[in-house]
């Protein structure tokens, strides 16, 4: 059957080589290198052992994935010429070969079968350098796939292909959003091979030596500290042996919820950034607790709220994560409104499900943004506007003719007028009011201020001198 044979070579000593692989070596023609630049590749040449390599790959092609496509093309169509072909890489078949995969993928629609010989990988010499047990836990990954680097890593971290300094520059930048800039990381070069050497220092300082070839790796040290894990044990905890936690439910737990939620627009507001870290903890603990409650009833886990949202987030960003091409923030929001409306399709809009439980002013924004998306709104700011003059005259006229269940309604229409104008302006009515309300206080504080140091009691001033200090507070 026509096969490619797939050598694995080693981190480069000739005593490393398999019994097999010297076998395929010696018997198995035509015979193609990933790369020259291998150690052994002398050592095949002394013992005049023929080959190809596939070096002028990376010179003439614009991306890595253009050279591994590019490669294992000519092994299957050499397959195909030949019958046989052998295909030798740096260490193990398996590991950090992307044109090995290329060939895996791809082969067997061709017909033609995937021989894989063994070789050393370059993880076990790493991890005789190092000194590591790899079953103490070791995450190895390849350097231009960091971006799969998601958090500080609680294991062994290492990171094959620092093959110049340019990637070790572009590691050290997408390590240093996760990692201290003075966190400590080793450079061990040549592993397994004569002469190899291992050099410790800070991060920040990771790509300012000349020590990079094929055969360098990164090691960085796990990382401690507490994660999403953690919190999910300790949530997990409290709820088997806090009596407290135990008896809560999603009920129970709305007014913490709102709480939280406004301690954080608080601490926003106060520009107290260690309070704002603090309180945000605080707001995750509810989500996680609420988390905990569904998944013990097998209603959802943390992980499907996590996958819920970044699906979202993917798909109603489409200028973002796919092809779209939207350059300003307003055709964002309209493309934003059009996919709803599309995941919405065929569902009927419960206004006041999707409001219930918000206090009156957000629940006013929120009905008015969903009679929004279907259409059902004022075309500018003008319409709104009219609005909330005619919802005022009607208030006055109510008003003078003493109805007073008529002022109530038309009071509140004026208020939903209100909120309206504030939507189409893109503040929040919530946080709008919140500010007036400050304001007031801040003023009035004056006032009081003033009439406490005249020993005099607020009796005894009229408005028209309490509105002087008022006017005063204003001007401060």
């Amino acid at each position: 059957m026509e096969t490619v044979h797939v050598i694995g070579l080693g981190p480069g000593r000739a005593g490393q080589l398999t019994a097999e692989a010297r076998r395929a070596l010696r018997r198995g023609r035509p015979l193609y290198l990933r790369t020259g630049r291998h150690p052994l590749a002398g050592y095949l040449g002394e013992r005049g052992i023929t080959y190809r390599t596939f070096d002028h790959l990376y010179r003439s092609s614009t991306s890595f994935k253009q050279v591994y496509r590019s490669i294992a093309r000519t092994l299957i169509r050499s397959a195909k010429n030949h019958g046989q072909v052998y295909y030798a890489v740096p260490g193990h078949p398996l590991v950090g070969e992307a044109a090995v995969e290329q060939v895996l993928a791809e082969a067997p629609g061709k017909g033609i079968r995937v021989r894989i010989i063994a070789g050393l990988s370059f993880i076990e010499p790493v991890l005789e350098a190092l000194q590591i047990d790899l079953l103490s836990g070791v995450t190895v990954l390849d350097v231009l796939h960091l971006e799969q680097l998601l958090e500080p890593c609680p294991q062994h971290l290492i990171l094959s292909q620092i093959y110049n300094r340019s990637a070790a520059s572009r590691a050290k930048l997408a390590l240093l959003e996760l990692y201290p800039a003075g966190y400590p990381v080793t450079i061990i070069k040549g592993a397994g091979l004569p002469g190899g050497k291992i050099l410790r220092l800070p991060l920040y300082l990771l790509d300012r030596r000349p020590w990079f070839n094929h055969c360098t790796a990164l090691y960085l040290p796990p990382k401690g500290g507490y994660r999403l894990g953690h919190l999910l044990k300790v949530m997990d905890r409290l709820r088997r042996d806090c009596p407290w936690d135990r008896r809560q439910d999603h009920r129970s737990l709305r007014p913490y919820l709102v709480e939280e939620a406004y301690e954080v627009v608080a601490a926003i507001e106060q520009q107290d950034q260690a309070a704002l870290c603090e309180e945000l903890g605080d707001l995750l603990l509810q989500v996680v607790f609420h988390s905990q409650v569904a998944r013990e009833s097998g209603d959802f886990t943390i992980y499907e709220v996590i996958e819920g949202i970044v699906t979202k987030l993917i798909r109603r960003h489409p200028h973002v994560f796919g092809e779209e091409s939207i350059a300003t923030e307003e055709k964002v929001a309209r493309r934003w409104r059009q996919i709803k409306l599309q995941e919405k399709e065929g569902k009927v809009l419960d206004l006041e499900a999707a409001s219930f439980g918000l206090p009156s002013l957000l629940k006013a924004l929120k009905v008015q943004e969903k009679a929004s998306d279907v259409g059902f709104d004022w075309s500018t700011i003008d319409g709104a506007l009219e609005k909330l003059r005619e919802e005022l005259l009607e208030f006055e006229d109510a008003y003078r003719r003493e109805d007073w269940v008529k002022i109530e309604e038309e009071l509140g229409d004026f208020i939903f007028a209100a909120v309206n104008v504030a939507r189409f302006l893109k503040m929040n009515p919530e946080l709008v009011l919140n500010g007036a309300v400050k304001k007031f206080i801040t003023r009035f504080n004056y006032i009081q201020s003033q009439v406490e140091s005249s020993n005099r009691p607020f009796s005894s001033y009229n408005l028209e001198q309490l509105e002087q200090w008022w006017n005063e507070a204003k001007k401060q």
